[in-house]
């Protein structure tokens, strides 16, 4: 009689707390970045095949034989537990008749109600779900009637999945890394913001190495291996189009690069790599026009290097060009999830 008082009243505590508490009782969520759970009753070859060239596309920029955007973690309703289910990035792919399949690791009720909405609004890509099993987790639910019409889809608007992916990525990545703390309550943040009208977000795992009217280096450095991050901001001067040019943008890149990031040798500096061409992603960032470079760097007189994702934002009220550049050092290791981290960072950029 004692347990069964318990439970009606864990169940009553449950069902009438407000959406927030019920999420602050749910474990965090886990995982690493680069890391996709792609969740579906069963797969074939075909069906894996598609999956991977979905979501295994080649980074930019990176050297043959490359790094894949997404390392796929295969899941049906046996591996849907533990780590698998508080993953911080989730795809499921709900075909209609395996519906019961899956309702064996998640509530039928959810199940039910993802179908009521794709019914509703059948021309969906999917529904988004967020903290079904744990805090800070995304969820997209993509749903066919069968295999092969999942195939099609998935096909089909392979780069939105994989845009969505990433976009799920970003934000529960940016929240593993720097936490609830908003721009406006960053010191760092703040402080760049009131010097140079622009500024990003700094982990305490990130120290300054440089700091002055005009260069910004930020560094992280592991203590037990070869790795080492790093984040720059500086700006130039915006006078046409001229100034866009790629070739243009590297040189002034190199020039800051030269005079404050010195190789380990006598008269060795970082430069951006001539070896590898860079790939360009033009777009625009809170308004303004912006282009994000993905390539590689390495270092004039010294045989180190590694990948760079630099971003430029053309700030046309201040005649000006920011640029906020990550860039990684990790020797014969794989460096798409390091790179990941660095990607996040700099896209926390705020501009005044």
């Amino acid at each position: 009689m004692k347990s069964y008082i318990v439970l009606c009243l864990i169940i009553l505590f449950v069902s009438c707390s407000t959406p927030e508490k019920r999420d602050s009782l749910k474990p965090d969520s886990v995982g690493k970045l680069s890391e996709l759970i792609v969740l579906s009753d069963s797969y074939d070859e075909e069906y894996k095949k598609i999956i991977n060239q979905v979501f295994k596309r080649k980074l930019d920029g990176f050297p043959p034989p490359g790094e894949p955007t997404f390392n796929i973690l295969f899941a049906d309703q046996s591996f849907f537990k533990g780590y698998f289910k508080k993953h911080h990035n989730i795809f499921i792919l709900l075909i209609k008749d395996q519906i019961k399949e899956l309702s064996k690791v998640i509530d039928i009720s959810i199940l039910n109600s993802v179908q009521e909405i794709d019914q509703l609004k059948p021309n969906l890509l999917g529904i988004k779900q967020t903290n079904l099993f744990a805090k800070n987790q995304n969820i997209f639910f993509v749903i066919a009637e069968n295999k092969n019409n999942m195939i099609k889809k998935l096909s089909k608007n392979s780069d939105q999945f994989l845009e969505i992916a990433l976009s799920q990525e970003s934000k529960s990545g940016k929240e593993k890394l720097l936490g609830n703390i908003h721009s406006p309550n960053d010191p760092f943040t703040q402080r760049l913001l009131n010097n140079f009208n622009f500024g990003i977000r700094k982990p305490k795992s990130y120290r300054i190495a440089i700091e002055n009217e005009e260069f910004i280096w930020l560094r992280k450095v592991s203590s037990v291996k070869e790795q080492q991050f790093g984040i720059m901001l500086f700006e130039s001067k915006y006078r046409d189009s001229n100034d866009l040019r790629i070739d243009s943008l590297l040189k002034v890149r190199n020039r800051y690069t030269k005079k404050y990031i010195p190789g380990e040798i006598k008269n060795s500096y970082m430069k951006y790599s001539s070896a590898i061409d860079p790939v360009i992603k033009k777009s625009y960032f809170n308004g303004r026009y912006s282009a994000d470079i993905f390539g590689w760097w390495d270092v004039f007189g010294d045989y180190m290097g590694g990948p760079s994702h630099m971003k430029i934002v053309v700030d046309e009220s201040k005649r000006r060009i920011i640029f906020v550049e990550g860039f990684l050092f990790y020797p014969n290791e794989s460096k798409a999830e390091s790179m990941r981290e660095l990607s996040i960072l700099i896209n926390t950029l705020t501009i005044r």
